[in-house]
């Protein structure tokens, strides 16, 4: 199995190869930009706090799985070791939508979508009102700074291993494409144990697959999670192989949680019998005023000519009026001015949060609401963040951090500027803070 599957040559080549092939810029190249002072980051005032951080993001994990994982008769012991022995959040909030690359955008800047400018986990052109088939995958995406940007620049060994947004980053040791958890968790130790790196990013997604698959808490979801437990075990072994687990801090982190789902709403269909918008026999859109960009749990009502604010009113007032209506699939519509206000992509006209046990798709034809099929998703997300079953998962352990402290609420805005606190940095564009209280 390769890590990057265009290149079929890296599979048959030991890891250790592989890593050194896909390290970044040649030596000769980083020892110019080395000495190049008008490039280097000034080091920061304060001392670091911990020489590696080890952030390990695990998509679609609700925070209360972790909180109170006796009662769902949950085994991931490395886990909840880390958060006996450390501090956590009761619930992280995530970002609008909570999708799982706008919310890794987030982790790394510590900015918000509006910011970093990764307003979904695929792009959309509302000139045409068409939305990619690839999602986001190329760090130029983020158009706000990184905690790995930061570091590199100050001499620190990154690493990333099938973290979201790092194709193409000035990574010291970075395996973007890496699909299979096992494989991405063996990568991150043969990196600790090697090369020692400072800032490590790993991302794990075979919990929210295979949730999405089979259902909140089914036998495969909990299945899922508990190998992941094991690979984080792997990466806390790792460190002690290498003799740096005293001076390694370590993050566990989810994206957002997740809602289960029984129905369908269909907001398009709607705008279509309003005259709003036409299709093709195909579903294709022809033509349009008004459209929505589906996120799973919630969409985007994107407006044709952004300047008609009369027929934007319109467009609020029609899904408000729908929003009242009894056992309507939508649990409440957000005016562009309220979704300015957490952060979320500012050329939406408004947003609708599903309701409870519905999601939300993009088709154009058939009744506004049908039932999910066997093919269909069992969980999603995507929903406001404020939403409990959306909170995520928080959880630092290790060097210079408290054992015991407990957060009711955190950020995911938070993060980055945390993880530049334990390194000796600092995130100047950040919107998020310091989260001071788990700190020794």
């Amino acid at each position: 199995m390769s890590f990057f599957r265009p290149n079929i040559l890296l599979s048959l080549l030991p890891l250790a190869l592989i890593i050194c092939l896909l390290a970044g810029p040649t030596r000769q190249a980083r020892e110019a930009y080395q000495q190049n002072p008008s490039q280097k980051e000034s080091k920061a005032k304060k001392p670091p706090i911990s020489s590696h951080v080890i952030l390990i993001t695990i998509n679609g994990l609700r925070s209360d799985f972790v909180t109170s994982a006796e009662s769902y008769r949950l085994r991931i012991p490395t886990i909840q070791s880390l958060r006996s022995k450390g501090s956590y959040a009761v619930g992280i909030e995530s970002v609008f939508p909570s999708q799982t690359i706008p919310a890794h955008a987030t982790v790394v800047t510590g900015s918000l979508p509006a910011d970093h400018g990764v307003t979904s986990d695929y792009s959309f052109d509302e000139k045409n009102a068409l939305q990619s088939k690839e999602p986001y995958r190329s760090a130029n995406e983020i158009k706000s700074d990184t905690i790995f940007e930061l570091a590199r620049r100050t001499d620190l060994i990154t690493a990333a291993v099938g973290f979201p947004l790092t194709t193409g980053a000035a990574i010291n040791f970075n395996l973007p494409d890496t699909a299979e958890d096992s494989l991405k968790a063996s990568a991150a130790a043969e990196i600790i144990e090697k090369h020692r790196s400072n800032l490590l990013l790993i991302n794990f997604t075979s919990f929210d697959v295979t949730q999405r698959r089979y259902g909140l808490l089914s036998v495969e979801s909990l299945g899922s999670l508990e190998l992941i437990d094991g690979l984080v075990k792997k990466i806390v072994d790792a460190t002690e192989r290498s003799r740096i687990a005293g001076e390694t801090t370590f993050i566990v982190l989810s994206d957002s949680g997740a809602s289960k789902v029984e129905k369908e709403f269909n907001p398009n269909v709607m705008l279509a019998k309003k005259g709003w918008l036409s299709s093709d026999a195909q579903g294709r859109i022809v033509s349009w005023r008004a459209v929505a960009q589906s996120f799973g749990g919630s969409a985007a009502i994107f407006v044709k000519d952004p300047q008609d604010e009369a027929f934007g009113r319109e467009l609020e007032a029609f899904f408000n009026q729908q929003a009242e209506k009894p056992d309507s699939p939508i649990w409440r519509v957000i005016p562009r001015r309220d979704a300015a206000k957490i952060g979320a992509d500012p050329r939406v006209a408004l947003y609708l949060d599903a309701a409870p046990s519905y999601a939300i798709s993009s088709k154009t034809t058939g009744s506004s609401i049908t039932n999910i099929t066997k093919a269909a998703d069992r969980t999603t997300r995507g929903y406001a963040p404020s939403r409990a079953e959306m909170r995520a998962v928080f959880i630092i352990a290790g060097n210079g951090i408290k054992s015991g402290a407990q957060l009711e609420y955190a950020r995911l805005i938070d993060v980055a500027p945390t993880v530049a606190r334990l390194l000796g940095l600092e995130m100047k564009t950040a919107r998020g803070r310091v989260i001071s209280e788990v700190i020794k």
